[in-house]
């Protein structure tokens, strides 16, 4: 009985203590660029740039949060014009992602089921000079190039944690598949 009564407190302390993390963990959707994801806090949009060999200077739209040393990002990049090339588009930025950097992981990556999948690249690895641990995840779809990316930094105390994984996986495609309740996101103003 003593065993029983301590395994269910044991449970109940636990269960409180993961509620405030998890309360703070939103669902958001950007209608315009046909995606949803999960990330803690609040979530502030802005413009941004980047360059490739391939894709060359584009324009990019980046959604931003932290929390608890750990920050999380996901940047959409349109190629309305190269929708053909989105495979080497896509291996580029993972090219990129890795470049210079020592890899954990790097497993092949699903997202939906049947003729509404999309497909990608989860990769993990560590920054150099000891200066975090980065989270990715790739994907290309409808012209677009999703990267979703957590770097938990040294303040952090650990790469133990299960939150860079849960964004990176959250991330679904299509308006159909998005949660209830998800706050909605605004696109600034691409020039």
């Amino acid at each position: 009985m003593r065993a029983r009564t301590l395994a269910a407190l044991t449970s109940a302390v636990i269960a409180i203590s993961a509620a405030p993390a998890d309360a703070a963990w939103k669902s958001y959707v950007v209608k315009d660029l046909g995606f949803s994801f999960m990330a803690p806090g609040d979530v502030k949009a802005e413009l941004g740039t980047y360059r490739g060999d391939v894709a060359g200077p584009r324009q990019v739209i980046t959604f931003k949060a932290s929390e608890d040393n750990i920050e999380y990002k996901v940047t959409v990049i349109s190629f309305t014009q190269s929708q053909a090339d989105g495979a080497i588009l896509l291996g580029e930025r993972e090219f990129t992602f890795r470049q210079r950097k020592d890899v954990v992981t790097d497993i092949f990556s699903q997202v939906g089921a049947g003729k509404d999948s999309v497909y990608g690249n989860k990769i993990v690895v560590d920054l150099p000079d000891k200066k975090g641990r980065t989270t990715g995840a790739f994907y290309f779809s409808n012209a677009k190039l999703y990267a979703l990316e957590a770097t938990v930094l040294p303040g952090n105390g650990g790469y133990a944690s299960p939150d860079p994984a849960r964004f990176v996986d959250s991330i679904k495609f299509g308006s159909s598949s998005t949660e209830p309740g998800a706050v909605e996101l605004q696109v600034p103003k691409v020039e």
